[in-house]
């Protein structure tokens, strides 16, 4: 391990090479120099060029805008604040990225560092709003469409509630931000923002790399056993079709309603019990019931649900802030009719071996199924399932500085990316989550059966796993 002397002295020899010989060494470890990177036009990763297009084909559509809220009380010092957000968009370049054209190809541009404000946005009825005003205003802030080829990828708001009390708003874009990066920004931001209050230099280790360097090695990486695994695994499958409440529209809008999910630590005990007896992780039971769940509401036996993963495959990337997620396609083989305990362990040996091969990005296996352009509904996947368990020591902090920070719920922002998608996370209070759905397709009174059916294939099979799937619905 590098000792603090050791780094100062190497960090001395390397300020004292030639501009030459230290730009040769930087380029050696991966690294750009300073200044390399700005102007220059850098590739999108795969999972950067489909949400590019994404933005393009609907400038409007916000569903992968990512807000985060945290409720703040004392004296917020805003020049304190703007200065650590200004500072983390110095040291991560991907928040001062612009994507535009170059020759008929998508780049990102990453701009020289300038200052990051922090917008002042009101409620009515401030300085003492009500809660409903409050979110109103919120989700016109996280709503409000980037610019992504002339703006920044990143917005900072805050909003007084009362006398050292404000909350503060920070929306990025998807393809700058994933969930692990919220935990390494929020942490970040906390110390930047102690250490101005403190008039100190910040306490943070060097980044081994940039996000640009990275999406240039996914583009050149080998991916072709890990396609040939997926085109083998998913040809043919079909979409999945659940019963809906109105036509589907001739183009996907991303329109979408929440549901809330809660069961008990008593309720989800006996799932958990079988899957340690199964040797299967509560993700692969409980996404063994989801699937469960959707196959007897669409009548189908084989379909796929995506599922999000970290991609962080090497420790370099763990400190940087940048859109390194995946989804994971786990085909679900429903045929049979087979017991809730033969499903599991169905789902338990698709799970690992598609984890085997879950650093093919998504858009790739899209590109190598030549899955049809179908402009109606998501591609291949039409249902998402996400068990959290992202590092959140950042993103649940308790103080920034000599502040008081406690984490806000964002108001709902109206948009989903799946006909349905549900995201769990296991706390003290039980397993909750929130169920969020198309509102082309269902209505409000159809997504609650959905999550009431899911939280009765969770009861059921828990208790009596050598049901057969036709038998766990309660209806």
């Amino acid at each position: 391990m590098t000792t603090p002397a050791r780094r100062e002295a190497l960090l001395r020899r390397l300020a004292d090479l030639p501009p030459g010989r230290r730009a040769a060494l930087l380029r050696s470890l991966g690294r750009s120099s300073e200044g390399e990177s700005a102007g220059r036009a850098w590739p999108l990763s795969p999972g950067q060029e489909r949400l590019w297009f994404l933005s393009r084909f609907d400038p409007r559509d916000t569903s992968y805008h990512t807000p985060w809220c945290v409720r703040l009380r004392g004296p917020v010092d805003v020049d304190a604040l703007g200065a650590a957000f200004t500072r983390i968009a110095e040291r991560h370049e991907v928040l001062r990225t612009r994507f535009r054209l170059v020759v008929d190809t998508p780049a990102q541009i990453v701009l020289p560092p300038s200052p990051v404000p922090v917008e002042r946005i009101d409620a009515p009825g401030t300085p003492d709003p009500e809660p409903e005003d409050v979110d109103l205003a919120l989700a016109a802030f996280v709503n409000r469409p980037f610019d992504l080829e002339n703006g920044p990828p990143l917005r900072v708001s805050l909003m007084r509630l009362g006398e050292d009390d404000a909350l503060l708003c920070i929306v990025l874009h998807h393809i700058v931000v994933d969930g692990w990066s919220l935990d390494v920004l929020m942490r970040e931001l906390a110390e930047y923002y102690a250490a101005r209050r403190e008039g100190r230099e910040p306490e943070l280790e060097e980044l081994p790399t940039q996000y640009t360097r990275f999406a240039v090695q996914e583009r050149e990486r080998d991916h072709t056993a890990r396609l040939a695994y997926w085109t083998g695994k998913l040809a043919g499958v079909p979409a999945l079709d659940l019963p809906a409440d109105r036509p589907r529209p001739p183009r996907w809008t991303g329109n979408g309603g929440r549901e809330h999910l809660l069961l008990s630590p008593e309720e989800i005990a006996p799932l958990e019990r079988l899957a340690r007896e199964l040797r299967c992780t509560p993700f692969m039971a409980l996404i063994a019931a989801y699937q469960a769940m959707l196959g007897l509401a669409a009548g189908q036996h084989d379909f796929c649900v995506g599922v999000p993963v970290a991609g962080r495959s090497r420790s370099e990337l763990a400190p940087l802030i940048g859109y390194f997620g995946n989804t994971l396609v786990l085909r679900a083989d429903l045929s049979g009719d087979p017991t809730f305990r033969e499903f599991l362990g169905r789902t338990r040996e698709t799970t690992l071996a598609g984890m085997r091969h879950a650093d093919a990005p998504f858009e790739l296996v899209l590109a190598a199924l030549r899955v049809p352009r179908d402009i109606s509904r998501p591609p291949l996947c039409q249902a998402m399932f996400n068990l959290h368990n992202l590092p959140k020591g950042g993103l649940l902090g308790t103080a920034m500085g000599d502040l008081s920070a406690e984490h806000r719920p964002a108001p709902p922002t109206g948009h989903t990316k799946a006909e349905i998608s549900v995201d769990m996370w296991r706390g003290p209070e039980g397993l909750g989550g929130v169920l969020d759905y198309s509102g082309d397709l269902f209505s409000p009174a159809t997504a609650r059966r959905f999550a009431q059916a899911l939280g009765d294939v969770v009861r059921r099979a828990g208790v009596n796993p050598d049901l057969r799937l036709s038998e766990l619905s309660a209806t």
